[in-house]
């Protein structure tokens, strides 16, 4: 069958990542646009719930999955600088960025992510503008907080950079070309890319952290009954 026309580019269930897990309850993906048909692969579309990791300056008046699901704004970057000179330090690598993803003033936005997958009506679609960096670190963490393997997690990770062409192409033709006030033009080639050592850096950051994932997830801001929620929802 032939992909539709107008179709989401980075768009896959999460339970893909692992064996052991629940299909139809989460969903990654880049940003949706008006027009886009059903994304193959899928079960169950639309989602029942879309949780939205982008800034305002990113995305429509309306999101296009609105007059079908429960839209959940969630501004990862929110308390983040990305503008100026912040802006060219941060976005000229992805680990700053993926740093700046965890740290403490932003950590809670992640873990807003494991909430809503783990309690609002399925299937849970959570996305950016690529579905690579927000997208990618809240399914690391979602994955690790499951238990799966860092091997799988990185592979989960790193599948991103097979669609990158057609991210980008979606980006450039629709949706605003920039990330903060950055034009996509002069962000540097590793950002458009999905390296392992990017995720590897997010993941190693969680094992060092005390108690490890849970305990990194715990400290900022999550709690065990979300925890449970997850698990209970997700693990086969």
């Amino acid at each position: 069958m032939s992909r539709p026309r107008h179709a989401l580019a980075n768009v896959r269930d999460l339970a893909d990542a692992a064996p052991g897990l629940v299909a139809g309850i989460a969903y990654r993906s880049d940003a949706p646009v008006a027009g886009d048909g059903p994304p193959e692969g899928l079960d169950v579309w639309p989602p029942a719930t879309v949780v939205d990791l982008r800034a305002p300056g990113e995305k429509a008046a309306q999101h296009p999955l609105a007059v079908h699901a429960r839209v959940v704004d969630v501004d990862i970057l929110a308390a983040a600088d990305l503008t100026g000179e912040a802006a060219r330090s941060t976005l000229g690598s992805l680990d700053e960025l993926y740093r700046l993803m965890i740290g403490p003033d932003t950590a809670p936005g992640v873990v807003r992510v494991v909430e809503e997958v783990a309690q609002d009506d399925a299937p849970v679609l959570f996305h950016c503008s690529a579905g690579k960096d927000r997208t990618g670190v809240s399914a690391a963490l979602i994955l690790r907080l499951l238990g799966v393997t860092r091997a799988r997690v990185v592979a989960d990770y790193t599948a991103t950079a097979a669609h990158m062409p057609g991210v980008l192409t979606r980006m450039l033709s629709g949706a605003p070309a920039s990330i903060g006030d950055t034009p996509l033009a002069s962000v540097p080639k590793e950002v458009l890319d999905a390296p392992a050592h990017a995720i590897e850096a997010v993941l190693d950051a969680w094992d060092e952290h005390d108690g490890g994932v849970e305990g990194w997830y715990l400290a900022h801001g999550g709690d065990a009954a979300t925890l449970a929620a997850l698990r209970a929802r997700l693990l086969a």
